[in-house]
């Protein structure tokens, strides 16, 4: 291994190892993007699901005193805000990586 780094070929072998990883570096920063996509889409709907629920329990809590209706105003619209941004970012996300796919 080492002679083969130190060898009398290691401008060959740099040229070799800079064209695979030019050939390999891309589909793992597609690969990282559709995971990051998937993430994306995953917590969106997962917010969107979840929202009636913190909604009940806002709404709880207030009735219950534990908080004001300020506070739980802003809870909700903080919820109802990040649920959609999380979801389209996540769509955006997947077709960039689609579109440079099939570019």
């Amino acid at each position: 291994m080492i002679q083969f780094l130190a060898g009398k070929y290691l401008g060959a072998d740099l040229a070799l190892t800079r064209m695979m990883l030019a050939q390999a570096a891309p589909r793992y920063f597609d690969e990282a993007g559709i995971g990051a996509a998937i993430v994306l889409t995953m917590v969106g709907t997962a917010l969107h699901w979840h929202l009636p629920r913190h909604r009940m329990s806002m709404e709880e809590r207030m009735k219950d005193g534990k908080m004001t209706e300020e506070e739980a105003n802003r809870q909700i619209r903080f919820l109802s805000l990040c649920a959609p941004i999380a979801t389209v970012a996540g769509v955006l996300v997947l077709v960039a990586v689609l579109v440079d796919l099939t570019s």
